[in-house]
């Protein structure tokens, strides 16, 4: 099954997270972008338009929280599905972030590490045609 006009936006500060994410997708057959950057998330949401943008919380510049609300606030970008995903767990105190970013409308969180059988799911879900 290709995929190949589907394109997945991957934001995260963590080169390895993103390179890792990518390639698996990647080998999903969708196309990938990336972001390291609240900003650069955002600016790269409104020039290509994903099909979905997997965004995580802790980023440099702006919070995946804050760039999700953005991204969701834009005319050209709100429709774009927005999947968390976060190493981070309300454990760490984070919660309120998670919530902020499912509240502005993000889909769901997917928590790190996760499995790929779950991201096969949640690209399924949210990409199929």
């Amino acid at each position: 099954m290709q995929n190949t006009a589907k394109k997945i936006l991957i934001v995260d500060n963590n080169d390895s997270c993103r390179e890792s994410l990518g390639s698996f997708i990647k080998g999903l057959g969708y196309e990938v972008f990336e972001a390291a950057t609240g900003p650069e998330a955002i600016d790269r949401a409104s020039s290509i338009h994903p099909n979905l943008i997997m965004m995580d919380l802790s980023l440099p510049g702006m919070n995946g929280d804050e760039a999700t609300a953005r991204l969701k606030r834009n005319m050209s970008t709100r429709n774009i599905p927005v999947v968390i995903n976060t190493g981070w767990t309300t454990a760490c105190n984070t919660g309120d972030r998670a919530t902020r970013a499912l509240e502005a409308g993000a889909e769901e969180i997917l928590y790190k590490p996760f499995h790929l059988s779950m991201l096969r799911d949640v690209l399924r879900t949210y990409l199929s045609v």
